[in-house]
């Protein structure tokens, strides 16, 4: 029971450091999303809750679909979301230019 609470606890600090800045910084913007041979631009809406965040891509090159992280598994940087150990990455520049045809 109390590693429980010390894992919430720990979820918690985690969120209230990184909440308002992940939203600020990406909800509803056109990103590239990424993960292993898949590409596509994106639009990200994200919702947060004490677990992690939970991102819904619309696009026109893919069927709306759900990834998500939790708390401490979340990095991002100036123009990047990414999920450590799980293998989905966002940009807000395409990755791989080569890849898309012209």
């Amino acid at each position: 029971m109390e590693k429980k609470s010390d894992e919430n606890d720990e979820l918690k600090a985690i969120r209230e450091e990184k909440e308002q800045p992940l939203l600020d910084a990406f909800q509803d913007t056109k990103m590239w999303f990424h993960e292993k041979y898949l590409l596509f631009e994106t639009t990200v809406n994200i919702e947060t809750d004490a677990w992690g965040v939970r991102i819904t891509l619309d696009s026109i090159a893919h069927p709306t679909f759900t990834i998500s992280g939790r708390w401490d598994m979340i990095r991002f940087g100036i123009d990047y979301i990414g999920c450590a150990m799980v293998g989905w990455s966002l940009y807000k520049e395409c990755p791989y230019p080569e890849w898309i045809g012209e």
